[in-house]
């Protein structure tokens, strides 16, 4: 008999004991902040990622092929959406990849579009049916089911297969860097996850960085709380997105040292790349 065996009579026997014992399990699991909650979601949320690997291969096969290298001995620029991108001064002959609300600045013509959290971005994304530029490639990602720990407090940032279609975007799918994965960022995201870094511009970096260019701007990274199209924008910085700016520059330089990264006009980033001032600072 075995001892999991012998454990299930002697509960049977004391009924009352069995009944606490199962009171006890079930107000800790219930917790959120549970030790043992956590354990079993990281457990199912791993399990359920597992099953989506030859999905995720196929689907980045087909977004990500041809761009390998496209853009070797060329130069991008990366728009994000802080208060520096009020200050850009056009470069000429780049290729022009924008994230979220980078689609209104009327001062920037994209030739690529990066969305991924669609309660931040569902208010504009329609604006891009009718963009300037009509061969803007729109890629929209996608987090996987239970892609974090506790999936019904992120449900309405997933983005819907419908508007991917609207749009006829690219989609590609994201995995977190955080624990319990702790996902790297890799060379070969057309054959597996996005690495999801807290920004859709890591997305966007990781992209640029698969293209093999001679030199990338990064424009609006000031890593705050602030936007490009509030009157008078409160920059607070956020720590945790220079981090992960800092690992990605690790990376960057292992994997592509022949691409330059240079911060335009720097607010959070400064000191991290190099650093260029338009306004003579």
């Amino acid at each position: 008999m075995t001892r999991i065996s012998r454990l299930s009579i002697f509960l049977n026997k004391h009924s009352i004991l069995k009944k606490i014992i199962r009171f006890l399990f079930l107000k800790v699991y219930f917790n959120l902040t549970s030790p043992i909650r956590y354990f079993f979601r990281t457990i199912e949320s791993h399990d359920k990622l597992m099953e989506q690997i030859n999905i995720v291969k196929e689907v980045h096969n087909k977004t990500f092929k041809g761009y390998k290298n496209k853009y070797f001995g060329k130069e991008i620029a990366i728009f994000a959406t802080g208060p520096s991108l009020n200050k850009y001064k056009i470069i000429p002959n780049v290729i022009n990849i924008g994230v979220n609300k980078s689609c209104l600045c009327d001062t920037i013509n994209l030739d690529y579009f990066f969305a991924s959290d669609y309660m931040v971005t569902k208010s504009y994304l329609d604006t891009l049916n009718n963009y300037k530029n009509k061969n803007l490639q729109i890629f929209l990602g996608v987090f996987l089911e239970k892609a974090y720990l506790f999936p019904e407090l992120n449900i309405i940032s997933i983005m819907p297969e419908s508007k991917i279609l609207e749009l006829n975007a690219k989609k590609y799918y994201l995995k977190s860097k955080y624990p319990p994965y702790n996902v790297n960022f890799n060379t070969e995201i057309d054959k597996t996850w996005i690495v999801e870094g807290g920004s859709v511009i890591f997305a966007a970096m990781q992209f640029a960085l698969f293209t093999n260019p001679k030199r990338i701007y990064l424009v609006g990274c000031d890593c705050s709380s602030g936007y490009f199209d509030e009157k008078k924008p409160i920059i607070k910085p956020n720590k945790n997105l220079i981090k992960v700016w800092k690992e990605l520059k690790n990376f960057a330089q292992t994997y592509y040292p022949e691409t330059e990264i240079i911060c335009v006009n720097p607010v959070g980033l400064k000191g991290v790349f190099k650093d260029l001032y338009q306004d003579g600072e």
